[in-house]
């Protein structure tokens, strides 16, 4: 078969014919209908992750998929489409059996520990991560849903209506999530760099956007003045970005972070004590996350945003996607 290979960090990723997968036991092989280029998949391939995430290459990366079954099983019928949720944890310590298999210290990903969605068939260990789509759905739009959709539904999951909510960054999963609070009728400022990305989250919705021209610190809090915000969630996570940010706050506010380029943070103790703020974590979301944000799209209130790559253009994806070229999500079509 066709795949995308990682075969070293820092370079592109090689098109080459590769053995397709032999499945055995629970195993369950479908055939690749797209995959979603996410910026996770950059840091793994930049080596920005190599002290965090384990990668052996040679690797096919993509853990955004949706696939068609290829053969009958025991919940499926071969021509099936499937999205993948795609974190496999060991069912039996207390995060998976709590219903949160991400945080498993023997999760795996496909498209990081195993080989992933960048090819014409994936392996998936078992069916029990599989959540069955409308046949008659473009699996090319479908495709973010499976990890941009994700993080964003839980990113913003239970914000209350009357919030005023900052979404800091212009990728896909703000975008998504920016949909999905203004579905609810949540106050939303969007605060970026990219005018393009601003001007879209002003076309879905956004009450009000922010460009970024110096430093977000500085342009943020210089536009806001003394407005304070009930959530702010951050989907870069640099220290540019975490920067002051929690002075934004109001009372009992909440940070929200979910972009992983690599900020620290410094917060003075009596700030978070005095005002009762939180600060949370955000990684990926649950399988009924999953199973909500389909439905979310199937009912019309988020559009992915999905721009299509043929396989072999995948480092021009890559490459668009590194220099914020892209508006929403790529996606690879083996």
């Amino acid at each position: 078969m066709k795949a995308a290979v990682l075969d070293q960090i820092g370079r592109p990723l090689s098109i080459k014919d590769v053995k397709k997968p032999e499945v055995k036991g629970k195993e369950i092989l479908l055939k690749v209908l797209a995959t979603g280029l996410c910026h996770g998949d950059l840091h793994i391939i930049f080596g920005e992750w190599k002290d965090d995430i384990l990668v052996n290459p040679p690797r096919i990366l993509g853990h955004e998929i949706v696939g068609e079954i290829t053969e009958d099983s025991e919940h499926f019928k071969k021509g099936d489409k499937v999205i993948v949720y795609n974190a496999f944890g060991c069912g039996t310590c207390k995060f998976c059996r709590r219903g949160y298999p991400q945080f498993c210290e023997k999760v795996k990903i496909l498209g990081v520990q195993e080989d992933g969605g960048f090819a014409e068939y994936v392996k998936v260990p078992s069916e029990d991560n599989l959540i069955k789509i409308d046949n008659e759905e473009n699996p090319i739009k479908i495709a973010p849903l499976a990890d941009a959709g994700v993080t964003a539904y839980n990113s913003v999951k239970n914000i209350e209506e009357d919030s005023n909510v900052a979404l800091i960054g212009t990728g896909s999963v703000s975008m998504i999530a920016l949909q999905i609070l203004k579905s609810k009728g949540v106050k939303t400022t969007v605060v970026g760099r990219n005018s393009l990305k601003l001007s879209k989250a002003l076309e879905l919705g956004a009450d009000r956007i922010i460009q970024v021209k110096n430093s977000y610190s500085e342009d943020f809090s210089a536009k806001i003045g003394r407005e304070k915000f009930d959530y702010i969630i951050d989907y870069v996570g640099s220290n540019e970005t975490l920067r002051d940010i929690v002075w934004a706050l109001d009372r009992m506010g909440e940070l929200r972070i979910v972009g992983e380029f690599g900020g620290e943070m410094e917060i003075w103790e009596q700030l978070l004590v005095l005002r009762g703020l939180k600060i949370k974590g955000i990684l990926y979301g649950t399988k009924d996350d999953m199973r909500n944000t389909v439905k979310l799209y199937e009912e019309g209130k988020i559009k992915t945003l999905a721009v299509p790559y043929k396989l072999e253009e995948i480092n021009e994806a890559i490459d668009d996607l590194s220099s914020e070229r892209i508006i929403g999500r790529a996606v690879i079509i083996p």
